[in-house]
C-alpha cells in the first residue's frame, strides 16, 4: 500500500492546476504517493495538459461536471494510499506540508483527519478550522456579534488543536476511517458543507480531527465559483440546510430557515434606507441588495430549490 493518495478535483482551472501538481512534485519527499486528477467537463485543456505535462498522474475524465462531492468520491474509490489527501486545484503546497501531515497521522493512531494552515494570495492568513454550525453561531457569522466573540470561530493560536472540522482545501484522511465512516455524502452536490459532514461523521465514530499549523499552503480560493458568485452563494445556505436536517433534524433546520429569511428582510431594510439616502456606493448597495433578496426568495421556498442559472 501507499503512503498516500492525492486527490485533486478540477474544473476549468488549467493554470492553476499547473502549479498545484509542480508544487506538490517540489515539497513532497521521502514518501511514495499517487496523485489523481478528476476533471470534471473542463473546457479549458486541463486534461490534456495533466496527459501532456504529468503523464504519471491517474486522470479521471467526467463527461459532465459531477461537483465537489461525487468527483473525490472517485477519486478515493481507485486510489490506493493509506492516507487520502484533498487537495483543491488553486492551492500551492509549500514546505514540508504534505510530509508533515503525513507525520502527524502517524504518530497520532486517533487521528482520523487533518488540516492545515492556509494563508492566501496576498500571505495573510485564512480561517480552516471551526466549530461545527449551529443556529447561534450563523447568526453570530452573519451579523456584528462575531466580533463581541470572536472564539465564535475558529482562530490560529499558532499550535496544534483538535477542532471539530477543517476546511476541505486540504484535508488528509486516514483510510482505516474513512472505510469505517463511509465517503463524502453526495446530498451536498455539487459543493459546500460534504467536509463538515464527514468531521461530523468522523468524530461521532470515535476519532479526531486535527490542525497542524506547521503545514502550509497557499489557497487562492474562489477560482472555480467567482463566475457564479450568487448561484454558489445559494448553494452555500443550501448545503448548511441540509447539514442541519440531516444532523438536529427537521424541526431545527427549518428554523434555521426562517430566522435567516428574518435576517435577510432586516438587511434588505437596512439596505434600501442606505440606497434611498445615497450612502456609500450606490452601485455596491445595489448588489447587495439584490443578493439579499435572492437569498429570501430562495429560503422562503421550504424545498430549497436551486435555480439552473442566476
Amino acid at each position: 500500500m501507499l503512503d498516500l493518495s492525492v486527490v485533486i478535483v478540477n474544473s476549468n482551472t488549467c493554470e492553476l492546476l499547473r502549479d498545484c501538481l509542480r508544487s506538490i512534485i517540489g515539497s513532497t519527499t521521502g514518501i511514495e504517493y499517487e496523485v489523481i486528477v478528476v476533471d470534471n467537463n473542463s473546457a479549458d485543456g486541463s486534461a490534456k495538459m495533466v496527459e501532456t505535462e504529468f503523464p504519471w498522474v491517474k486522470l479521471i475524465r467526467n463527461s459532465e461536471n459531477l461537483g465537489f462531492s461525487r468527483g473525490n468520491n472517485q477519486g478515493f474509490e481507485v486510489s490506493s494510499g493509506k492516507f487520502i489527501l484533498m487537495l483543491n486545484s488553486d492551492t500551492i503546497v509549500l514546505g514540508d506540508a504534505v510530509n508533515s501531515s503525513v507525520r502527524f497521522m502517524e504518530e497520532h493512531l486517533e487521528a482520523g483527519a487533518v488540516g492545515c494552515r492556509t494563508v492566501d494570495g496576498e500571505g495573510e492568513l485564512q480561517v480552516t478550522y471551526e466549530r461545527f454550525p449551529t443556529i447561534l453561531s450563523e447568526v453570530f457569522r452573519t451579523t456584528s456579534l462575531s466580533r463581541l466573540f470572536p472564539h465564535s470561530v475558529g482562530v490560529d493560536r499558532g499550535g496544534y488543536l483538535e477542532v471539530d472540522w477543517v476546511q476541505g482545501s486540504f484535508l488528509m484522511l486516514r483510510r482505516a476511517a474513512l472505510s469505517e465512516i463511509g465517503m463524502l455524502d453526495e446530498m451536498y452536490s455539487p459543493a459546500y458543507c460534504e467536509e463538515t459532514d464527514l468531521c461530523y461523521r468522523l468524530k461521532e465514530a470515535g476519532w479526531q480531527v486535527h490542525y497542524v499549523p506547521e503545514a502550509t499552503i497557499v489557497h487562492l480560493g474562489g477560482q472555480t465559483t467567482k463566475s457564479m458568485y450568487e448561484w454558489h452563494f445559494l448553494q452555500v445556505h443550501r448545503s448548511k440546510f441540509l447539514f442541519f436536517k440531516k444532523h438536529r433534524g427537521r424541526l431545527y433546520a427549518h428554523t434555521y430557515r426562517l430566522l435567516r429569511s428574518v435576517m435577510c428582510l432586516i438587511r434588505i431594510g437596512i439596505l434600501l434606507s442606505k440606497v434611498v439616502l445615497h450612502v456609500g456606493q450606490s452601485e455596491y448597495l445595489r448588489k447587495r441588495l439584490k443578493l439579499q433578496w435572492q437569498l429570501f426568495c430562495f429560503l422562503s421556498n421550504p424545498r430549497l430549490t436551486l435555480p439552473a442559472v442566476l
